[in-house]
């Protein structure tokens, strides 16, 4: 099963402030819109929170250690993991906030990035990866770039 990442970061690094995003790119919207439609999502207890329901025509699952009612649940990625593998799913996107991403970092296959070509206050960032990672695709916008990075195996 492939494992992807999907954020948008500032050029400082941030992801959020106080459980949202610091910014609002409808472009950057639409590209997530895009990449996740007919996926699975899988994201923490306070994202889900933050966006108050399951994101439609999206397989939306939460990683907490409390059942959240009409939402598939696990109380541990490892549990996540071994549930969709024995199902057989091909992939998954981790979306929004950092100790996801921390978490799934040394797991993770892809990035896709939204680069905002600024910088913004935040709480919340993005973990380092780039010694990990290598840039395998770039679409360049005014005030963003969206870029796709591939796990270097060694």
């Amino acid at each position: 099963m492939q494992i992807n990442m999907i954020a948008a970061m500032s050029t400082n690094r941030v992801i959020g402030n106080n459980n949202q995003l610091p910014w609002h790119y409808s472009e950057d919207l639409k590209h997530f819109k895009e990449i996740t439609t007919g996926k699975t999502i899988v994201m923490g207890y306070n994202t889900y929170k933050s966006i108050g329901k399951p994101l439609p025509n999206r397989r939306n699952i939460i990683i907490s250690y409390a059942p959240v009612e009409g939402v598939e649940t696990y109380a541990s990625i490892p549990a996540m993991i071994d549930q969709l593998t024995s199902e057989g799913a091909s992939e998954i996107f981790i979306i929004w906030w950092a100790m996801m991403y921390q978490q799934f970092l040394p797991l993770a296959d892809r990035i896709y990035l939204t680069e905002i070509k600024k910088a913004y206050v935040g709480d919340t960032y993005f973990p380092i990866f780039e010694d990990q990672f290598t840039e395998i695709g770039r679409e360049v916008h005014e005030d963003m770039d969206f870029v796709l990075f591939q796990r270097i195996h060694i």
